[in-house]
């Protein structure tokens, strides 16, 4: 029979395996009765002859092979037992687990759908993405669209695409006005994915280019809202800000392209337009790194081998374009690299933290279990009497340990299956992938391998209290006392516990004072009573640079109209919001070498911006009304940019180059303080930290239809803020009703926002802190009791 039918019919052979024991012991004391011996010594001569009747059944199970299997399902029914006779050391072990199981599971839950699934996408293991990289700082940055373009020609190792953020804009029709989130994407970027359209097509290649029809593919969610998810949707027209665009294909559902690339999401993109038909002028310019660019490894192309490829036609492009290629280096990396790179470290780091947890709650078992063995050191020694080897408790112990940490990883399970959502739901901003993160069989053999391997830790630990030496002695004594080695044992593991949960305790303790430190730090800005949004105006006046600079100036008297405004202004960047543009700069006439010149954080503001944001102004002055288009160019400049360009000496009145401004010298006019724009927690690690402002109305007409579609406005209330957004928003829809008021943020709020990854970890390690030193009580008084007892 199969190992599996004799485990099954045990009962039936250990019947049968006692009449054959009895048959022979019949037999041979009848022998020996033959032999002149009297009944009684006959039968007592065949016992001894014949031996101990246990140790020949196990002689007998060993031949037929299952007596391992039958000791452990021998030894599980007894770990359930005395886990039944003992309820409350059941439920406290099983609770402790359950904590330090369930709390590691959920990280690795989260770890598993963030770090480790493979991306979605068919073949993601050889998507990549492609970054330039200026030796000087070190980081990368966006790719130039003629870059992008000669990168794609020459490469034969890569598939590559690319995508612009400015795609947005006012659906002015079907329907209602309203803005929506949108892409500018190359015709590849579909098929290097292996994006499948829910309905219609992709762009064509002859539609990626200037002067080419518009079309559109506009969102599944979108699709659904606009137009009730008919599929006569394709070949509709759609007026994005002013323009008709045809609509030739339907994406599918949760498609986005977002700061972390392409991720499944709930929040979708609604519209994607070609990027070759961009006619910013960005596009054409060398110099301007704001495309995002992706690809897709050739069949039988290494990482390595692309990387190669990708160096040396970096290297020809800065032999061609020194001024723009210099200095600059062309990174591939894989694609889910760059999606997790900003989460990585910080779930490793709460796996680390949790797993501490995990370990206190081994040890605490593995106590509670110590103090238990100790109890029963008088059935351990009867076992060892009647013939159990050393390796036969061993196993017993190490079952009964396993069983244990078996029932709190099944605990352990449900506690995280309870806990993934709202942990998700607590991390602050967006999660990459969040809509992977559940449980799965990785999850399932992870829980299920840590809780055998928690068994076998604090399972260890009575087994070696098993007594080998002076059995009689404990079997007379039974377990009185605890004296010698069981109390330095019992004692480490104390000390164990309480160290594991100190260590949780400082390290929460350092990141409170921390962000305590950060909260502190003075912004740079007034965040009281000030509200930002972002407002697109009338497409009817995207085409004429001088209706763009109308449009903004009755905006801003409209606003200053409203009841509970004290000031308003405009800016196309609003400090620790998303958003940046970062310009060259240098201070001699005289301009470093390619690519080796500072950056600063370039904002184009309106004259009240200071107000506004309650920004000091140390020198000079700041924009007037007479600064516009034909006046001299002129910039204000904060003290950290001050101090990097003149060191002690004033800065005003003395001449700026910026050439992506002006190809001539600005005057500065002003110096203002400091803001932190990256937040208070990310600004003193940025790479790029000196500031300068620029005269909204100093920007050329060129570029006034792209600032259009990146403007922000600034108010400054008497009341609270978001008691005048209602008002703000119907005042400003215009004339036409199509101008659209969205993204409204408080201040205060991004302000508060830009410390919730540090406020975040600090609740997460002052709950693994304290789990941790609840754990710990919950063991000291489990062993106290047990040894009192």
């Amino acid at each position: 029979m199969s190992w599996w039918h004799r485990l099954w019919q045990r009962q039936k052979m250990e019947q049968q395996l006692e009449k054959e024991l009895l048959f022979h012991l019949e037999q041979h004391t009848k022998e020996l009765i033959e032999q002149g011996h009297t009944p009684d010594e006959a039968r007592r001569g065949a016992r001894v002859e014949l031996g101990g009747p246990e140790q020949v059944k196990e002689g007998c199970r060993d031949a037929r092979g299952t007596r391992w299997l039958e000791d452990l399902w021998q030894d599980c029914r007894y770990a359930l037992r005395t886990l039944r006779q003992k309820p409350g050391f059941a439920a406290v072990a099983l609770l402790t687990l359950a904590l330090g199981s369930g709390a590691t599971t959920v990280m690795f839950t989260v770890i598993n759908g963030v770090l480790l699934k493979p991306l979605s996408y068919p073949g993601s293991e050889r998507l990549i993405t492609l970054n330039e990289r200026i030796e000087k700082y070190g980081d990368t940055w966006g790719f130039a669209y003629l870059s992008f373009l000669d990168s794609k020609n020459e490469s034969r190792s890569l598939s590559l695409a690319a995508w612009s953020y400015d795609g947005g804009g006012t659906i002015s029709g079907p329907g209602e006005a309203e803005y929506v989130d949108g892409r500018k994407i190359s015709a590849e970027l579909l098929p290097v994915l292996g994006i499948t359209l829910a309905h219609g097509r992709n762009f064509l290649p002859e539609e990626d280019r200037p002067g080419a029809a518009p079309v559109v593919i506009i969102s599944y969610g979108f699709w659904q809202r606009r137009f009730g998810g008919g599929l006569d949707a394709i070949g509709k027209p759609l007026v994005l800000d002013g323009k008709s665009y045809t609509i030739v294909g339907i994406a599918p559902a949760g498609f986005q392209l977002s700061e972390a690339w392409m991720l499944p999401s709930n929040i979708e993109t609604d519209v994607f337009t070609p990027l070759g038909q961009d006619t910013d002028p960005r596009m054409q310019n060398r110099g301007a790194h704001f495309i995002r660019v992706l690809g897709r490894l050739q069949p039988g192309v290494r990482l390595a081998e692309a990387q190669a490829e990708m160096a040396l036609i970096s290297r020809d492009r800065a032999k061609e374009f020194p001024k723009f290629n210099e200095g600059r280096a062309i990174v591939v990396l894989p694609l889910r690299q760059e999606v997790v790179k900003d989460v990585r470290s910080t779930l490793w780091m709460l796996l680390g933290a949790v797993s501490l947890v995990l370990l206190i709650a081994c040890v605490n078992v593995a106590s509670l279990l110590l103090a238990r063995a100790v109890s029963r050191e008088r059935e351990l020694a009867m076992r060892v009497v009647l013939g159990a080897g050393r390796g036969r408790l061993v196993r017993q112990c190490l079952t009964e340990g396993a069983v244990l940490g078996l029932g709190g990883g099944v605990l352990g399970i449900l506690l995280a299956a309870l806990g993934i959502r709202p942990f998700v739901a607590f991390w602050p901003g967006s999660l990459p992938r969040s809509e992977e993160i559940h449980l799965d069989w990785r999850v399932l053999l992870f829980a299920t391998a840590a809780s055998l391997l928690s068994g076998v830790l604090f399972g260890l630990a009575p087994a070696f209290r098993a007594p080998r030496h002076k059995l009689e002695e404990t079997l007379r004594a039974g377990s009185r006392t605890v004296v010698g080695s069981s109390r330095h044992l019992h004692g480490g593991f104390v000390i164990c516990e309480i160290a594991l949960a100190c260590m949780l305790l400082v390290a929460a303790g350092m990141l409170g004072r921390t962000l305590l430190r950060l909260s502190a730090l003075d912004p740079g800005i007034d965040v009281r009573n000030v509200l930002a949004a972002r407002v697109a105006i009338s497409p009817g006046v995207l085409e004429n640079p001088a209706q763009i600079r109308a449009a903004w100036q009755d905006l801003l008297a409209r606003t200053r109209s409203l009841p509970g405004v004290r000031d308003v202004a405009l800016t196309d960047i609003v400090p620790m919001r998303e958003g940046e543009n970062l310009l060259e700069y240098w201070a001699t006439p005289e301009p470093p070498p390619p690519n080796q010149a500072p950056f600063a954080l370039q904002s184009s503001v309106t004259p009240d911006y200071l107000k506004v944001m309650g920004i000091p102004l140390h020198h000079g002055r700041f924009f007037t009304d007479d600064d516009r288009v034909g006046t001299a160019p002129v910039v204000v400049i904060d003290d950290n940019l001050a101090q990097h360009a003149f060191g002690s000496s004033d800065a005003v009145g003395k001449p700026l180059w910026i050439p992506a401004l002006s190809s001539r010298p600005v005057l500065i006019v002003g110096v203002v303080g400091h803001v932190r724009h990256w937040g208070l927690a990310g600004d003193d690690q940025s790479r790029v930290r000196d500031q300068v402002y620029y005269p909204l109305a100093q920007v050329p007409d060129s570029l006034m239809h792209f600032f259009a579609s990146i403007m922000s406005i600034a108010v400054r209330t008497d009341m609270p803020p978001l008691n005048v957004v209602e008002p703000l928003s119907r005042e400003l829809r215009g004339a036409a009703n199509d101008q659209v008021l969205y993204e409204v943020r408080k201040m205060e709020q991004l302000s508060h926002g830009s410390l919730d990854r540090q406020r975040f970890l600090l609740v997460l390690f002052g709950i693994f802190a304290g789990l941790a030193l609840l754990l710990s009580c919950i063991g000291i008084y489990g062993v106290l009791a047990y040894l009192t007892s």
